[in-house]
């Protein structure tokens, strides 16, 4: 997904965010700062923590 975005590769994305840890993981968002000017962003988090973002292209 990161080289996919990094390349402006990506039209539409929906990232869903559980509220665990597992591990050391991968960190998504590290040097993508630049996402927010390419995309609007909208977040909607339901009862169970669980957070839905979609990312689409301006």
């Amino acid at each position: 997904m990161r080289q996919f975005l990094e390349a402006d590769l990506v039209d539409h994305l929906h990232v869903v965010l559980v509220p665990i840890v597992l591990g050391r993981g991968v960190r998504l968002w590290d040097g993508l700062e630049s996402l927010e000017s390419r995309f609007a962003v909208e977040s909607v988090t339901s009862p169970s923590g669980v957070t839905h973002l979609t990312f689409t292209r301006r």
